[in-house]
């Protein structure tokens, strides 16, 4: 079926026309200067004649062989030229066909990924534009169908990491209404622990929507380090003990403030240093701290534990991403974001058995009071 609004429809309509102008502006050119040339040729012919004692020099008369022979070279000009206009549509047609054919079936992908059929794909063969925004629109499709394949994966989990402390929480509370169990500290205890585990897990899922959304609260101000750095590893020291895992902190002597909040900053660091624990079994944890050149802090987290693979290693900040069981996919999203809402930039390398180093940058502060920074859509307010 032909749109006559398409694009194939217009390339054939703009090739045709150049092809026609041209053939036409060759064709009267041609013709013009031919039919100048013979004039000239035929009246020195009959000035040749007149000087040699003929007869006097004569126009050239319709129907006489001269006019004839202008006649059929105009034709065959004519003839060529709509040969030449055929020829050029039709190639025209094929080349708009060629052209405009990647780009209906990016768009009828375009139409089945918005159905949700995250699956399409598109062919990109060609190493054109057209190529480019083939091998675009692909990536696009599978980094979307990572993602509802991860937030399907959540909902499992999040159900999951709910229920069991929820089912904890029911049961002891039941046992109690019912006698069975009796009131003692050590048993609210123990449910206390369950209702901070799920409260935790509902403070993450809110801090990465409201990152996301640019709604974030910052206390911004003057922040030294290793004031907060410190009892963070204070925190977990336990349980690295624990598996016998070493830690240690390296600041620079040096190293200025920072400007940051304080909360959020030992909540990157909380992240960090969990997801560190939980894949290290052996060797340690080092921390540190430096000073750039270009006045910008580097905090680097190197672990010796079991790595992240290369083809994990670019999608570990995305929301809901996990590279192995375990943890919600929640905390190192939550990390870029914050950092990123200091206005720094966070990174990873790693060797899949052999550890990772986890780094994000936040800027040198400038020494001034505190002062409250609410992002919304990503700008200041």
């Amino acid at each position: 079926m032909i749109r006559w609004q398409g694009i194939t429809t217009k390339l054939v309509l703009s090739f045709t026309l150049i092809a026609a102008a041209s053939v036409a502006l060759t064709a009267f050119l041609v013709n013009r200067a031919t039919a100048s040339e013979f004039g000239t040729y035929l009246g020195h012919a009959q000035e040749m004649n007149w000087m040699m004692g003929g007869g006097s020099m004569m126009p050239i008369a319709p129907g006489s062989p001269e006019s004839d022979f202008l006649s059929r070279v105009q034709g065959a000009y004519w003839l060529a030229g709509g040969l030449g206009v055929a020829l050029a549509l039709a190639l025209a047609y094929l080349a708009a066909h060629q052209l405009s054919q990647p780009l209906r079936q990016l768009s009828v992908a375009a139409q089945r990924v918005a159905a949700g059929h995250l699956e399409e794909r598109v062919p990109a063969a060609s190493q054109d534009e057209v190529g480019d925004l083939a091998q675009a629109f692909n990536a696009m499709a599978g980094s979307l169908e990572r993602q509802q394949r991860a937030r399907r994966q959540l909902m499992v989990d999040i159900a999951h990491e709910l229920r069991t402390p929820l089912t904890v929480l029911q049961g002891g509370l039941e046992a109690m209404m019912d006698e069975v169990v009796p009131m003692e500290k050590a048993s609210l205890a123990t449910y206390h622990q369950e209702v901070l585990l799920m409260s935790r897990l509902v403070s993450d899922l809110r801090d990465l929507s409201l990152a996301e959304a640019g709604q974030l609260k910052l206390e911004l101000q003057p922040v030294d380090l290793k004031a907060v750095l410190g009892p963070q590893m204070e925190a977990v020291y336990p349980q690295a003990q624990g598996k016998g895992l070493e830690l240690s902190l390296d600041i620079s002597a040096d190293l200025p403030p920072v400007m940051a909040d304080p909360s959020r900053l030992a909540q990157v660091m909380s992240n960090l240093l969990s997801n560190a624990l939980r894949h290290t079994s052996q060797g340690g944890i080092r921390v540190e701290a430096r000073l750039t050149e270009g006045q910008e802090v580097v905090v680097s987290m190197a672990d010796t534990g079991t790595g992240i693979k290369a083809e994990d290693l670019p999608h570990i900040f995305d929301r809901f991403y996990r590279a192995s069981r375990g943890g919600t996919g929640v905390g190192l999203a939550i990390v870029r974001e914050m950092v990123a809402a200091h206005g720094g930039r966070v990174w990873a390398e790693s060797q899949s058995g052999k550890g990772s180093s986890f780094y994000f940058t936040l800027k040198a502060a400038q020494q001034r009071g505190p002062r409250q920074l609410c992002l919304v859509d990503g700008k200041e307010r």
